[in-house]
């Protein structure tokens, strides 16, 4: 049985180098070739390893480990690419080897008691690794040495099989990119290489990703941002490929309707060409880019409904080395980028969220709750984005460290508090983190509307509902309350603003206001974009937070963004 089609045929890749619609993948492979597989390997220190429970830094033990996953990844492509270059193959091995003596494949950011030994902890990467391995050893067949293809063997069962059927695991019980990860990563590697043991495995792990699929709404909205839909998604799709396969057609998990409207999430989201909409845990919104196989393989599955984004937003970084291969497999000549259609308006109602592209502006604003996975402090808030650039922002997450998912430091941080986002500070307070709290939306007659007074810890509030009108070259927003005894608007922006003559412009943007209601003032902080291990920022982003204090509240108030 073929699982992986024609990635395991030699011939299919000795076809693809002279082929130019391939060149730019091949490219890319060749890029991280030279940047992650000359030299030695470095090693992996203990001190590195404690870290995160020692400082709560995650960065310094993940960068090196990642080196060895992208050099192994890449390895194995170039020795596909390339099978007359035994060079290639022998660092490949000599990789696969290094990468099976490591202590264990799971980060310690994961690993729930890192004070005892414990090499079968079924993380991320964990699966990953052993999926990766697994379509390695399939694709490169007996140009393998025989020790090496035995050594896979082993700790694929050691690392993943047996701890999978030892016990439950706490990704089985959650509704996000954990569960359909390390789900579709472990049945894959099973199918791969323990199909005898697939069987034993199948329900629970179809259980598995029906769990994670019930995590969408029939919008089809990812919750968890951009980032995490393709990385999630993506790996329930290679499962669903493979396990339809390898049951003859019997299973499929493609068929259901609500996959088709997952797979379409992303052309939802571009505000431009180059800017994408980033609730979140994601980068900025001009950062924020999906693998080209994830993308390829929902082309082939839904050639008429789905949309490939431009190509600047698309990338071929072999770390996730199953797209990796897809991109291969999936891609079509024919296929055009960024044919994305200028004029368009979306409201997700199930999870209300709002986008509408014009040829002046792109705009989006949410509802959504306080409570969800990679969470922000941020229903009611909006992006605004011109010329390819967002001008009213949404910062996105600040790097990852165990104090950045501790419940009691996560909403200190200007990432994740409401002070860092684009709603308002009511009666002193900013939004609190309310998981239960759910606000309501509608779209009427062209206006987006979020009922968020329950995303505030403000009992005496007995209203709040905001009202976005955009319009051809400008979003009208009016904030309508009760109870409310004091109210500043919130902007943030990476352009300082300017601020005169009752009228604030950041950019291309300006914002008009009554200003015998209201004043205008600014600060500055800092996004973090790298910090040290001991969690202060060592590399800052300027980030403007501009106030429009209201003097005496009525019952509404309403601001203008004029796009220039």
């Amino acid at each position: 049985m073929n699982l992986l089609g024609k990635a395991s045929n030699p011939e299919f890749w000795a076809s693809l180098k002279d082929k130019p619609e391939y060149k730019h993948l091949i490219d890319a492979v060749l890029k991280d070739y030279e940047k992650y597989c000359h030299g030695e390997i470095e090693t992996i220190k203990f001190s590195a390893f404690r870290l995160f429970k020692d400082k709560g830094d995650r960065t310094t033990y993940q960068n090196v480990f990642f080196k060895r996953q992208h050099r192994l990844y890449a390895m194995a492509l170039m020795s596909l690419l390339y099978p007359e270059n035994e060079d290639y193959l022998k660092l490949l091995q000599d990789t696969i080897w290094e990468v099976c003596d490591l202590y264990v494949w799971a980060l310690p950011a994961h690993i729930d008691n890192i004070e005892v030994c414990n090499v079968g902890e079924l993380d991320l990467d964990a699966t990953t690794m052993s999926m990766a391995l697994a379509m390695i050893k399939v694709m490169l067949k007996d140009r393998l040495h025989p020790l090496i293809k035995s050594r896979i063997d082993f700790e694929i069962n050691r690392r993943l099989i047996e701890p999978f059927f030892k016990q439950d695991w706490h990704w089985e019980y959650r509704q996000n990119n954990w569960t359909a990860v390390c789900a579709g990563a472990t049945g894959c590697a099973i199918m791969l290489n323990r199909p005898e043991l697939f069987e034993k495995a199948q329900a629970r792990l179809n259980k598995d990703m029906a769990s994670y699929i019930d995590s969408y709404k029939n919008d089809g909205v990812c919750v968890e941002g951009a980032g995490y839909w393709s990385y999630g998604f993506g790996y329930f799709v290679e499962y669903a490929r493979m396990q339809r396969e390898f049951t003859g057609g019997k299973v499929d998990l493609l068929k259901d309707e609500k996959i088709k409207s997952i797979s379409t999430f992303l052309q939802k989201l571009f505000l431009d060409r180059d800017v994408i909409v980033n609730y979140g845990d994601c980068g900025a919104g001009t950062d924020v880019s999906v693998p080209y196989g994830f993308m390829y393989s929902l082309k082939n599955l839904y050639p008429d409904a789905l949309e490939l984004p431009p190509r600047e937003r698309l990338t071929m970084e072999v770390h996730y080395f199953p797209f990796a291969v897809s991109a291969f497999v999936y891609l079509n000549k024919d296929y055009t980028y960024g044919k994305l259609s200028q004029v368009t308006e979306y409201y997700m109602q199930d999870c209300g969220w709002f986008t509408k592209r014009t040829l002046k502006y792109g705009f989006s604003a949410r509802g959504g709750c306080n409570g969800e996975s990679h969470n922000h402090n941020d229903v009611g808030s909006f992006i605004l984005a011109i010329d390819n650039d967002q001008v009213i922002i949404d910062m996105g997450c600040r790097p990852y460290t165990r104090q950045y998912f501790e419940h009691g430091t996560r909403y200190t941080y200007l990432e994740t508090s409401s002070r860092g986002h684009n709603v308002p500070i009511i009666n002193g307070k900013y939004q609190a983190n309310i998981p239960e709290a759910y606000p309501t939306t509608s779209f009427e007659n062209g206006v987006f509307s979020v009922d968020f007074r329950v995303a505030y810890d403000a009992p005496e509030v007995t209203k709040l509902v905001r009202q976005y009108a955009p319009c051809e070259n400008k979003i009208v927003i009016t904030d309508s309350y009760e109870g409310v005894t004091s109210l500043v608007e919130r902007l943030i922006s990476y352009k300082e603003p300017v601020i005169e003559n009752g009228k604030i412009t950041i950019g291309k943007a300006v914002i008009t206001f009554d200003s015998y209601l209201a004043t205008a003032s600014y600060e500055k902080d800092i996004h973090a974009n790298e910090l040290t291990p001991d969690g202060e920022i060592k590399v800052g982003e300027d980030i403007y937070l501009t106030s429009i204090e209201v003097k005496n509240p009525k019952n509404s108030f309403t601001f203008t963004i004029e796009v220039l």
